[in-house]
């Protein structure tokens, strides 16, 4: 019995403790449901916390490690399961309580051992090898193509600028560039997404959307039309926007223009932060699509030469008998890698300057792109093309010359006026240098013609043009290249000095244009123009000949003449049968008498007589001239201009000298309305007249006058410049108010020995200098200080002034306002001034009064810190410092200039010659007694 009861007791024993255990999950049921939730909402917060990790860590080019993505897998799995066990719990009864606890144990610690895997060391992503960024293959950029690469990268990185378009011709380096720029975004964090287009010539609405939405990774449907590909593909790039970041389109070889939303590309702005930039051939392209113009320029040939040297000929660059040939070669481009032999080299070089065709596909490789340009032009505009290539190559054409050939050739449609057209002929012109046709140059007044684009037009035209400009030729070209098809024949800037008696090919019945100027003719055959029946241009300007054969005399279809400093030239033949000729210029020529018959040529618009003699001695002869528009001529005394005067012919421009017998060398051509006096006396109460459209008034060498208002200037309310030089009575430039002078904006004043003043004592400058814009003051030993400051000046932007003995103070405060008290400062305000010369002025003590306030303003820091003064044991570097301010590159924050230890001596280029600007003034105490300062800002 004792053994039945101890075998009970130990099965009671065996069976209890999984009982004592599976009981222990109904009496603490609640506590387990409380620790389930407590790790449910646990690891919630944790994936939540490494989703938001990941999320900035996934940039565009980034994915996430695997073992995070298998992570996140199975917490979905576990929070699956525990959602499915709550639920349980929710429906649960008492009988069931015990293994529904055991569950939520359970399903308790899967999760908190899923918790503890959420630990991973560094980053969470990894490099996306489908996504990264691969460097595009591209060279070194050399010379100033770094500096454009710089300025595009600024705007890029910068907040102002959303649309920017590099410009240059076909082949320049554009793609070169923005490949480099490319290359060197791939490591910004700046921009999620790059994107790549290349355009090329016909645009493609289809394939541009179809490439984007590649690099996005996405699809559109084929067969939807554009409108609705670019909605969609607009709302691709706003939720990648959105999602992931900005982002920058490059959208290379752009050929005309087009609407972004026709693609369905976003316009960027300041807010979304994305960017699109274009490289193009055509300014047009840049200015309709509002972008910020970035212009890539030709590399210099010394640029070109290293390139082509590092590039080509490497193994071969120090032979000496191929450096002259090589030279050549590099301004017109060969593929001559590996070529040693010195007359495959000097062939190369003669194939490429005579356009022999053995170069396979020369013209579609070389001038296919110019063509194109050419192509798209009028055929009025394609011939003015064209006459610029008659030009010396390198050559600088000066745009109102080049204008006027146009004019005379009747390249461009009448339109009225002189001015209309010749309005018209900038316009062709503007449009020439948008398309890379021509080049600008630094002078505004003149254009230039790429060597390669000079060469297709040659090429294009060759025969009919016959171009042979600037080849040091001693004698003319064989005959045999004087073909009966010539149009036009350009022969200028040679040594030609001496025509043949007689030409193999009688007649040249198409050419009507002729151009021999700058040559060493000395003698011209008397039947040479018997060849050129139908000629209608003529230039012979500066040849040594003494007289020019009567067979000129019957060119009936000649419209312009040009003899211009012809020196030896002192008689022409008749001109009565040129009744065609619109222009007839003889400047600096030896002209004596006005030619006969030249009072019968009723349809002259451009005559010019300005030549050696004064040769007008009668006024009325001017009277016929009703077709006049452009006059330069010369009077020999008052009476006869005053009478000329009183005619009041309108004229579109000229350019007049009145002056006795002996007069300077240069007068200025007719590019405005310009009167000058030379050596005249002026007597105060004489009648000295002066046309009412008068533009620019030349003073030179004059005396009597004291004042420019002894002079007629009533009339002279157009008056834009003056210029006053020699004139040894002259006190004062103004002895009134002129109030009629509010359109004078330059001033230049120079060897004035007797002027005190600028204005009279005891009159305001105000409305006579409210216009002005450049004052220049020059050897006048007695004048004291330069003009008060008032609000007249506000359109100031250049003052210069040097060698006056006596100036002491350049601004002077107001008349009548005395100092100023209570610490008030006297704002000298030239919102405008850029730039102030000051140099050789022993006794200047100050720019301006004590009291007034200075405050000069520069773009960058780094620019004015690089810059040396000219004269550092002055040790202005610490007057100025105080008083500057520069401004950050990228946005126009001013900010105080900290350790500043330069002045600026000369600029003339970037960013400060942009932004320098002087707002107003204060004294420059530590300046007294400097003899030779200078500053420019």
């Amino acid at each position: 019995m004792a053994e039945l009861v101890r075998l009970i007791l130990e099965v009671i024993k065996f069976i209890g403790r999984p009982a004592r255990k599976y009981l222990k999950y109904q009496w603490k049921f609640t506590e387990y449901v409380a620790n389930f939730k407590q790790a449910q909402d646990d690891l919630l917060a944790k994936k939540a916390d490494i989703q938001r990790q990941l999320d900035g860590e996934c940039d565009y080019w980034k994915m996430p490690k695997q073992e995070v993505e298998r992570w996140f897998k199975k917490v979905e799995e576990k929070l699956a399961h525990a959602q499915h066990v709550e639920d349980k719990v929710s429906e649960g009864k008492c009988l069931f309580r015990s293994s529904l606890g055991k569950l939520v144990d359970e399903t308790t610690q899967a999760l908190k051992e899923v918790h503890a895997e959420g630990h991973f060391s560094g980053r969470l992503v990894v490099d996306d090898p489908s996504l990264v960024a691969v460097k595009l293959p591209t060279q070194n950029l050399v010379g100033h193509q770094v500096s454009v690469r710089d300025e595009i990268y600024g705007y890029l990185m910068g907040d102002e600028v959303g649309m920017i378009g590099a410009c240059g011709m076909g082949g320049i380096g554009k793609t070169t560039i923005m490949k480099d720029v490319y290359n060197r975004l791939i490591p910004e964090a700046k921009f999620k997404k790059l994107i790549w287009i290349t355009v090329s010539r016909n645009i493609n609405i289809r394939s541009i959307q179809m490439d984007i939405v590649s690099q996005l990774q996405r699809e559109l449907p084929e067969h939807e039309n554009t409108i609705v590909r670019a909605g969609k593909l607009s709302k691709m790039l706003r939720e990648m926007l959105r999602k992931q970041g900005r982002y920058a389109l490059i959208l290379d070889d752009v050929w005309s223009s087009f609407p972004l939303e026709d693609i369905g590309i976003i316009e960027p702005t300041k807010d979304n932060g994305c960017k699109v930039v274009l490289t193009t051939r055509s300014e047009e392209v840049i200015r309709s699509m509002g972008c910020k113009k970035v212009q890539v320029a030709c590399l210099s040939m010394h640029e070109a030469m290293n390139l082509f040297l590092s590039k080509v000929v490497q193994d071969i660059s120090e032979n000496p008998t191929l450096k002259s040939s090589m030279r050549l070669v590099v301004g017109e481009s060969a593929c001559m890698k590996g070529i040693s032999n010195p007359r495959v080299w000097k062939n190369a070089v003669n194939e490429l300057r005579g356009y022999v065709r053995n170069i396979r596909d020369m013209e579609d490789k070389v001038f296919a792109s110019i063509k194109f340009s050419y192509d798209r032009l009028e055929k009025g505009d394609q011939d003015c093309f064209f006459y610029c290539a008659l030009y010396p190559e390198d050559n600088q054409i000066k745009k109102e010359e080049i204008i006027q050939y146009w004019m005379e050739e009747g390249l461009i449609d009448e339109m009225g006026s002189r001015k209309a057209i010749e309005d018209c002929g900038h316009s062709i012109l503007e449009k020439f240098e948008q398309n890379f046709l021509l080049e600008r140059v630094e002078n505004s007044a003149y254009v230039k013609m790429h060597d390669v684009v000079r060469d297709m037009a040659l090429h294009m035209t060759r025969k009919r043009f016959m171009v042979k400009a600037g080849k040091w030729l001693k004698m003319l070209p064989n005959e045999e290249e004087w073909g009966e098809d010539l149009e036009k024949v350009s022969l200028m800037h040679n040594s030609i000095s001496a025509i043949p008696q007689h030409m193999k090919c009688p007649k040249f019945p198409k050419l009507t244009t002729l151009l021999l100027s700058h040559n060493s003719l000395k003698e011209i055959p008397g039947s040479f123009f018997e060849h050129f029946p139908n000629l209608k241009i003529l230039d012979l300007s500066h040849n040594p000949f003494e007289s020019l054969p009567s067979s000129i005399s019957a060119l009936e279809k000649l419209t312009v003449l040009l003899l211009i400093r012809c020196y030896n030239l002192a008689s022409l033949p008749s001109v009565l049968k040129l009744q065609a000729l619109k222009k007839l210029r003889l400047r600096g020529s030896g002209i004596k008498e006005i030619p006969q018959g030249l009072e019968m040529l009723v349809n002259l618009r451009y005559l010019d007589l300005l030549a050696m003699h004064p040769i007008l001695r009668n006024p009325e002869q001017m009277r016929e001239f009703n077709k006049l528009e452009v006059l330069e001529v010369w009077f020999c005394n008052m009476g006869d201009w005053n009478m000329y005067v009183g005619q009041r012919k309108r004229l579109h421009k000229y350019s007049i000298l009145v002056c006795p017998l002996y007069r300077s060398k240069d007068i200025p051509s007719a590019s405005s309305k310009l009167v000058l006096f030379e050596r005249i006396e002026i007597i105060f109460g004489d009648a000295v007249m002066l046309p009412y459209d008068i533009q620019q008034l030349h003073l030179k060498h004059c005396y009597g006058a004291r004042s420019l208002n002894d002079i007629r200037l009533r009339d002279a309310i157009h008056l834009k410049g003056c210029t006053m030089e020699g004139c040894f009575d002259l006190e004062s430039i103004f002895s009134s108010k002129c109030d009629q002078l509010k359109k004078l904006e330059s001033l230049t004043l120079r060897n004035l020995p007797d002027l005190t003043v600028l204005v009279g004592v005891g009159e305001s400058s105000l409305s006579t200098f409210s216009s002005l814009k450049e004052i220049t003051l020059c050897s006048s030993h007695k004048i004291k200080k330069l003009f008060e400051a008032d609000r007249a000046l506000h359109n100031l932007e250049k003052i210069e002034v040097n060698h006056c003995l006596q100036l002491d103070e350049i601004i002077t405060e107001p008349e009548g306002e005395g100092m100023s008290t209570n610490n008030d400062s006297l704002k000298f305000n030239f919102p405008k001034l850029k730039t102030l010369i000051l140099s050789n002025l022993p006794k200047l003590k100050a720019i301006c009064s004590e009291n007034a306030v200075m405050e000069i303003r520069v773009r960058t820091m780094d620019w004015w810190e690089s810059v040396e003064w000219e004269h550092p044991i002055l040790n202005v570097k610490n007057v100025v410092q105080p008083l500057l301010k520069f401004c950050n590159r990228y946005n126009l924050e001013w900010r105080p200039a900290v350790g500043s230890s330069s002045v600026i001596v000369t600029h003339s280029s970037g960013y400060a010659a942009e932004w320098a600007n002087v707002a107003s003034w204060r004294t420059m105490q530590q300046l007294t007694h400097m003899a030779n300062w200078q500053s420019v800002s």
